[in-house]
């Protein structure tokens, strides 16, 4: 292993982030690159803080290159969000393994289930079950133990070891030629209600961050809860409920032909979610009574988010057009001069710039625009737009 990749959200970076980096450094990796969800996640939500702030404090707790993965992928279903993850890390022409914490922490378990998917019959398989209004991860599993026995596919029954299945079928659809390594996780697990050790899942991290702030440096490398700290102060602290009602008027002014529009959206989803609007008055109450076996909780907070923030469904299609440097140290920086001209892509500090090298890139970098003026208005202290023309590229040299 010579540069590994690590896909991650880092909403915020804690010990078990740490403890990932750590592992594939004592593995052999002589640097880390990640590729980073941007100011939204894939739970359909903002992230804590900005995308600018999470990636300086992963650098600074231990991560050397800070790739931005951007908005179409970043708040897609785990099939697009690995498939944009994977195609960016496998672009800049310098990585050779891909790393990733799992449940089961064996990695050729986890190729063997990757196998198990990509069987030729396998779609047939999924088309019959989907019929049956369950969930795309419900009717999956259904279709692949048609194929296979329960024990070999047992890691498709935890979060971590499931994604890690769709970042090896991704490199798959890309002809990628990438090795893949799991870190056992060890302490909470991923959503965990409560922390073991010293390890407290990111989802916990942030209920706490509400009612004792202090209590994370228990769970976070100091570095990484300094810059959150430092966020909170300056009042660029992310508050969903901020843009609740802006949300709750688009739905309801919405037209449905338009609503169709958002990825996911299918079997008249459009109707059920525009009448909920114009029931209910909170997003809550909407995606409850819209939700169902077939449209979870995490899948309409991202059709609903993504509809807002104006991301097609034919978006996440296309190639990103650009690798997106958010922060680097000086390892990363050796790792961006081994990357000239090996990668596939521009790579950028600015989107100005990438819009100069690539015409192709404007509906990508106008949407990662606005997107950043819509969060800057959910921050405790709203502040000036346009943030992602004017941010710099953090350097820890």
């Amino acid at each position: 292993m010579q540069v590994c990749g690590v896909v991650a959200e880092f909403n915020p970076f804690h010990n078990g982030h740490l403890h990932l980096i750590n592992s594939v450094r004592d593995a052999g990796a002589s640097g880390v690159v990640c590729v980073m969800s941007g100011n939204f996640v894939q739970r359909g939500e903002p992230a804590i803080i900005s995308k600018f702030a999470r990636a300086k404090a992963a650098v600074l707790s231990g991560a050397d290159l800070i790739l931005e993965l951007p908005l179409p992928y970043s708040i897609s279903t785990a099939m697009f969000f690995a498939n944009g993850a994977i195609d960016i890390l496998n672009s800049l022409g310098v990585i050779d393994t891909i790393c990733f914490g799992s449940e089961c922490g064996n990695t050729q378990k986890i190729k063997s289930a990757a196998e198990i998917l990509n069987n030729e019959k396998m779609p047939e398989l999924l088309k019959e079950q989907l019929k049956s209004g369950v969930s795309f991860a419900t009717a999956r599993q259904t279709a692949a133990e048609q194929l296979a026995d329960s024990d070999a596919l047992s890691v498709l029954t935890t979060p971590n070891d499931t994604l890690a299945t769709e970042y090896i079928m991704a490199a798959k659809r890309l002809n990628a030629d990438l090795d893949f390594y799991a870190v056992k996780r060890f302490g909470a697990q991923h959503d965990s209600i409560s922390a073991v050790d010293n390890i407290c899942s990111a989802s916990l991290l942030r209920e706490k961050f509400k009612t004792c702030p202090a209590e994370l440096l228990n769970y976070m490398p100091k570095s990484s809860y300094e810059v959150l700290k430092a966020e909170a102060e300056a009042g660029k602290v992310a508050d969903y409920s901020l843009l609740e009602r802006a949300i709750v008027a688009h739905l309801r002014t919405i037209t449905p032909e338009k609503l169709k529009n958002a990825p996911d959206v299918s079997e008249g989803l459009e109707n059920r979610i525009i009448l909920a609007a114009n029931r209910f008055s909170y997003l809550d109450d909407i995606i409850n009574a819209v939700k169902s076996k077939r449209y979870t909780h995490a899948r309409l907070r991202r059709i609903i988010l993504s509809s807002y923030l104006g991301v097609s469904s034919g978006l996440r299609l296309r190639r990103a057009p650009y690798i997106r440097v958010l922060a680097m140290n000086e390892k990363g920086a050796e790792i961006l001069a081994a990357a000239k001209g090996k990668s596939s892509l521009f790579v950028i500090a600015s989107l100005k710039d990438a819009e100069r090298l690539s015409p192709d890139s404007k509906p990508f970098t106008s949407l990662e625009v606005s997107a950043g003026d819509i969060y800057s208005l959910m921050l405790n202290k709203p502040t000036e737009g346009k943030t992602d023309y004017t941010s710099r590229l953090y350097k820890t040299f």
